[in-house]
């Protein structure tokens, strides 16, 4: 019976990863940050097997990258270095589909980890009230917040994403962490 679940659990996950819809990996979103110049962003999904994807790079700078093709269900293009700033749009297609993100910032991404005090949120820190007030004033932070999974093997993508890529408002307390400030 143990056996019998954890087949069906692999290929319940396989089938979301390789279910032959071109989309972005889950922790892309629209206003989110890539990495700036002088590194290159990589920007992945999923799509149907064997097709050919062309992305194109929308904004103060128009960039399009060669076709990759989609292999073992994953596609993956490395763009040239962008300078700092945007907003960007950014379009995969296939023949018979695209994929959108909008709002896309290039600069420096700021991974933060640790324990509990990575789940506190802007309500709870001292000055709480002030520094909420003044979120709005920089839309260029962007904030994601990956969710929590344990998992005994390598995973490819988020299976779970708690809090996806946002502007900051003043209402940042619902959806903001205590790295933002």
């Amino acid at each position: 019976m143990a056996v019998t679940l954890f087949v069906l659990f692999v290929l319940l996950l396989s089938s979301h990863e390789a279910d032959g819809i071109l989309r972005f990996a889950s922790y892309y979103g629209d206003h989110m940050v890539l990495q700036k110049s002088p590194e290159r962003a990589v920007l992945w999904g999923y799509g149907p097997e064997d097709a050919h994807v062309f992305l194109l790079l929308i904004g103060p700078t128009n960039q399009k990258a060669s076709p990759v093709n989609v292999t073992k269900g994953i596609w993956r293009v490395t763009i040239d270095p962008v300078e700092a700033g945007g907003p960007y749009t950014v379009i995969v297609a296939t023949e018979n589909s695209t994929a959108t993100l909008t709002d896309v910032l290039f600069g420096d991404v700021w991974l933060c980890g640790g324990q509990s005090n990575m789940y506190f949120n802007m309500s709870q820190i001292f000055n709480a009230s002030e520094e909420l007030a003044i979120a709005a004033k920089f839309p260029h932070v962007r904030t994601f917040m990956a969710g929590l999974i344990e998992s005994k093997t390598e995973l490819t993508d988020l299976t779970k994403v708690e809090l996806p890529w946002a502007v900051p408002t003043e209402g940042l307390s619902g959806q903001g962490l205590i790295i933002y400030s």
